[in-house]
């Protein structure tokens, strides 16, 4: 599972009414504003559908059937092929920002010109896309391999377009302005891509315990792993220079990273306990369950526990974690009889992360009118100014 993201809407634009003239492109413009307007109404219209009947599908198609059409109205600007009359503006939807009325799916539209702020939320909004498919995958607890390979997978290609964001378009908006959304922002958006391929590695590790024999040490360390990855999104989200990031994503990781290393001593305590260490067993059993129990303590009210994926493994956890911290607890008050170590001393005891995953490269298509210009091995032009 991860963030469960409120996608964006967006409001409307014809691209005519900023050229000077179409010139040989007068239909491939009105196919591209025809597509742009698709996409504006999929997203409207997904605001009125309940959760559990979204088809996120759509949206990656819709997405997918604009993205050409967008690319090639990029390489003619960059190659001069299309002059405007004025800089083109967009409004989107900044739905990871906090607002003093509005959160999330109803936050208040923010307009910036320019090209590549459109061309930003589009690949934004699919990466939520592509994120919120896979935990809709997640929704039914699986033992199927299948499943886990396709949901890691599907993270890891929004975790690939959040890279690419900020990476190759961010970097070639040379005049983004001050009012820009914090999702424009190239920090930002190397930490979104961060936590989702954390979030992707977390998938293959319930994936290995349900179809592997792996060992609890190694699960241990990929647990850390993933909180390791955790703490560095926070504290580049933290660091951007901005009072407007959602309060939500950022209580999201800092719960992400407690509940990963709970799991993480959850596993140290079941490898202490199978190398008969029932003293650092019971000890690393006890801080998992005080980590889990603080993280429910965290999310304010029921409701909260109830909305918050994270809030209720906890929960779901906690029950587990409790069930070993009795059985060792026994074993050690009448069989072993060893001291049980302060969280100091277990702390020295945790092992550094371990990763799994590549991250998964994305590249924009094909165009579908204008230039095809070689860069290398793009066949699109995204930086120069236009105006």
């Amino acid at each position: 599972m991860s963030y469960s993201y409120s996608l964006p809407t967006t409001g409307s634009l014809s691209f005519v009414d900023y050229l000077e003239s179409a010139g040989p492109y007068t239909s491939e413009i009105s196919d591209a504003t025809a597509q742009r307007g698709r996409l504006r109404t999929v997203l409207k219209e997904l605001k009125k559908e309940t959760q559990s009947t979204r088809d996120y599908q759509i949206i990656i198609n819709t997405i997918e059937e604009y993205l050409p059409y967008l690319v090639s109205i990029v390489n003619c600007i960059e190659a001069k092929e299309l002059t405007f009359k004025k800089s083109i503006e967009t409004s989107w939807r900044s739905t990871l920002s906090d607002h003093i009325i509005h959160t999330g799916s109803n936050a208040p539209r923010i307009s910036c010109n320019d090209i590549q702020y459109e061309l930003i939320f589009v690949l934004m909004t699919y990466a939520y896309a592509y994120t919120l498919q896979t935990n809709d995958m997640l929704k039914e607890t699986s033992t199927n391999p299948n499943i886990f390979n396709k949901a890691a997978d599907t993270l890891n290609t929004a975790a690939g377009i959040f890279a690419f964001v900020a990476n190759e378009v961010t970097p070639t908006w040379e005049q983004s302005p001050d009012n820009r959304p914090v999702e424009a922002v190239r920090d930002f958006q190397v930490a979104l891509s961060k936590m989702a391929l954390a979030d992707a590695q977390a998938i293959a590790i319930d994936k290995a315990l349900v179809t592997s024999g792996i060992s609890k040490s190694l699960v241990a360390k990929l647990y850390m792993g993933v909180a390791g990855q955790y703490e560095m999104v926070y504290g580049l989200i933290v660091s951007i220079d901005t009072q407007d990031v959602s309060t939500d994503l950022k209580r999201y990781l800092s719960h992400g990273t407690l509940f990963y290393k709970a799991m993480a001593k959850k596993y140290l305590a079941m490898d202490a306990n199978d190398n008969q260490k029932m003293g650092q067993a019971v000890g690393f059993a006890r801080d998992c369950k005080a980590d889990l129990r603080s993280i429910q303590h965290s999310s304010l009210s029921k409701a909260h526990i109830r909305k918050s994926t994270i809030a209720a493994r906890a929960v779901k956890e906690e029950e587990a974690v409790t069930d070993l911290l009795q059985k060792y607890t026994i074993i050690n008050d009448t069989v072993s009889y060893e001291p049980v170590p302060s969280r100091q001393e277990l702390q020295k005891l945790i092992p550094g992360g371990r990763g799994v995953l590549e991250l998964k490269s994305y590249s924009l298509p094909l165009p579908v009118f204008g230039p095809s210009i070689q860069k290398g091995e793009k066949a699109y032009l995204l930086e120069g100014r236009y105006f």
